[in-house]
């Protein structure tokens, strides 16, 4: 809309004025807007591009072979916590076998432990070996040495008190030239 579009109506001029000074805002408004989404449009274009750029790449990829790989990557990460499981269930075994030799009293659980059928031995879900005890009670029958009785070892006493010793004539005089005591061993 032009101010002479406005005169020719034989409008009042503050009229006019007043009509222009609105058409001007909305104008400025629109151009505002218009600025936006040409901006708005410059991204998307951009966004269009750089995803047809993604596109091409992935027509050169080989599907096949990523597929394959993922399928090795699959079965790795299965046999991965396949073997994990049985490392932890190795661990607790060990850890109750350990245990249950301790509570026996072995004197030497490594030893024990090389006389047990371990093969035969299971780990219940209580934490408890199963087949130990029977096990055990045969060891222990034929080798009481490598199991605490309880009894306590006799203590042997340490040097008595009374007359000193005599030592070798050679000991006393290599004590005396050491300037050692004579009267010890």
């Amino acid at each position: 809309m032009k101010r002479e579009d406005l005169e020719k109506l034989e409008l009042e001029k503050e009229k006019i004025d007043s009509i222009m000074a609105l058409h001007g805002k909305d104008i400025e408004k629109l151009k505002s807007d218009k600025q936006e989404l040409d901006t708005q449009f410059g991204n998307l274009q951009k966004q269009f591009e750089d995803a047809n750029k993604q596109i091409e790449s992935f027509k050169s990829m080989d599907v096949e072979g990523i597929k394959k790989a993922a399928d090795e990557w699959k079965a790795k990460a299965e046999q991965a916590e396949k073997d994990a499981k049985e490392q932890i269930s190795k661990l607790k075994f060990e850890t109750a076998l350990v245990g249950a030799l301790a509570s026996a009293k072995a004197k030497n659980p490594k030893a024990v432990k090389a006389l047990l059928e371990i093969e035969k031995l299971q780990l219940d879900d209580d934490g408890e070996i199963l087949n130990l005890s029977k096990q055990l009670e045969k060891i222990k029958s034929e080798n009481d040495f490598l199991f605490d009785s309880g009894d306590k070892e006799p203590k042997f006493a340490g040097k008595t008190s009374g007359d000193k010793q005599n030592l070798d004539p050679v000991v006393a005089a290599a004590r005396k030239a050491a300037g050692l005591d004579q009267d010890k061993k």
